[in-house]
């Protein structure tokens, strides 16, 4: 139950924000140099943009995205034993 104890401290949101911006960052550049390796080598940053963002797609990819980063900062930030900066 220590995680319902931690979404009570203000200091917990504090920390899972940074942690998740962070971590969004990290997770959606990973993605695209993974998925399109060859394409950003070339420069075909047009091929990027119709396979992933056109059409209303980015709506999907970012929010799936920062969902997985959300979850992912919520527990890390819960694992940690204490919220205070010394």
């Amino acid at each position: 139950m220590r995680i319902l104890e931690d979404i009570k401290n203000p200091n917990y949101w504090v920390r899972v924000l940074q942690l998740g911006t962070i971590f969004f960052v990290i997770f959606v550049g990973l993605s695209l140099i993974i998925s399109h390796f060859n394409q950003i080598i070339s420069g075909e940053f047009a091929v990027i943009y119709q396979d992933e963002f056109s059409n209303g797609k980015w709506i999907e990819y970012f929010l799936v995205k920062a969902a997985i980063s959300f979850v992912y900062a919520m527990y890390m930030t819960s694992r940690r034993k204490n919220f205070k900066r010394e």
